[in-house]
């Protein structure tokens, strides 16, 4: 059992496995952690994710041809989201392309180490020739040097986190990262429409750090939660998981990530089938779906009706404390798949509720009117936001 464990087991959190590894689940309360990751900062521990280095002169041809996303366009100390696709087109996975000086850093909570390392075994057995390689990179797993990850996420986890590290947090860049004098890489990302931060390293340090996010974390109401709090954000907020998808689509046309791919690379894994993805069209898309009356549960599997006639399913529904609202993700036929549309029925375990189409995101994130330079959680001499 690992050092960040420990503190979770002392602390009487509730354990699952998440990516092949035991984590948190839960910690407090959903509603107070919902709340929290919403209007302050929440603290996770991230180490579901794998973590790999690919290291070498000819690093940049491997993981460009890994990725759907163009890495060419990166540079050291920046990073990249992309999906990784199967060569039929359908989604493998999703990670975080990190570019250093020596090579690049492969982070993924959707994929094992070993997963990821025979993919790249897989690219170099059959296109080393094509990619020009001339050097084999180095790939390694950094559950090795005991590495892993903590999150930090709301709409103030910038100015908790510039309480450690200091003013260059609070101008770094979305999708970039900074080295700190503690060894960790401290990367701006998120999934949620909320500020995050990922530091990665070793679980000593972030262990440290992990306390002494506690102790000053406590004047921004920080709470602690465990990976089930993206059960209702990855609903308001989509974004590639498979717990939610596997069972329905692997399509990344139909569940409208097409902005994660680069089609334009001369390239990559699942290009050719991609593309004939997109030119043929899909018969049903990603939507979200809200109740126009009294409902008392949507779940997935629920049917999507109108005029009594199937033409959709639910993939997931949740009550959204932002929206007051039960809301769900549904997949419809392409010709009802639009925005803002009533005329709906949902065919619930209760009974056909009326519902119209939402666009999505469900939500306006609130750290969408927080601006670092302007406002603040704990200095009273100034707003806590644009509202």
């Amino acid at each position: 059992m690992g050092i960040l464990n420990n503190i979770h087991m002392k602390n009487n959190a509730k354990m699952g496995v998440f990516n092949g590894k035991e984590l948190p689940a839960l910690y407090h309360d959903a509603e107070a952690v919902y709340k929290a990751v919403r209007e302050n900062a929440i603290l996770v521990d991230h180490s579901h994710m794998s973590i790999l280095s690919v290291m070498g002169e000819d690093a940049w041809s491997l993981i460009n041809y890994l990725s759907s996303a163009d890495i060419s366009i990166i540079r050291d100390e920046q990073g990249m989201y992309t999906l990784i696709l199967n060569e039929d087109g359908t989604i493998f996975g999703d990670a975080y392309i990190l570019c250093s000086e020596d090579g690049y850093y492969i982070l993924s909570e959707s994929l094992s180490t070993t997963d990821l390392i025979e993919r790249l075994n897989l690219i170099l057995a059959e296109q080393s020739e094509n990619l020009d390689i001339q050097e084999i990179p180095e790939i390694n797993s950094m559950d090795t040097e005991n590495w892993g990850a903590i999150l930090l996420e709301g709409p103030y986890s910038w100015e908790l986190l510039s309480e450690i590290y200091g003013f260059d947090i609070i101008g770094l860049p979305y999708h970039e990262y900074m080295n700190t004098d503690d060894g960790l890489l401290t990367f701006r990302c998120g999934k949620h429409g909320e500020f995050a931060y990922l530091m990665v390293g070793e679980k000593q340090e972030l262990a440290e750090l992990w306390e002494k996010l506690l102790q000053k974390g406590e004047r921004y109401q920080l709470k602690v939660a465990g990976l089930d709090y993206q059960n209702i954000l990855r609903i308001e907020n989509p974004c590639w998981d498979a717990s939610i998808y596997h069972d329905y689509t692997r399509n990344p046309v139909v569940v409208q990530m097409q902005w994660a791919i680069g089609y334009d690379k001369e390239d990559f894994m699942g290009k050719s089938a991609v593309d004939e993805i997109s030119n043929a069209g899909v018969d049903r898309k990603l939507l979200g779906i809200k109740p126009l009356a009294e409902c008392h549960g949507i779940t997935a599997n629920d049917k999507v009706l109108i005029n009594g006639e199937e033409v959709g399913i639910i993939v997931k529904g949740a009550y959204s404390p932002a929206n007051q609202s039960f809301i769900a993700l549904a997949l419809i036929d392409k010709d009802y798949a639009w925005s803002d549309i009533e005329g709906f029925d949902i065919q619930t375990s209760h009974g056909d509720v009326a519902a119209k189409t939402h666009n999505l995101p469900f939500l306006y994130n609130f750290s969408m009117l927080v601006n670092p330079t302007e406002h603040s959680y704990v200095d009273v001499a100034k707003p806590k936001s644009a509202l």
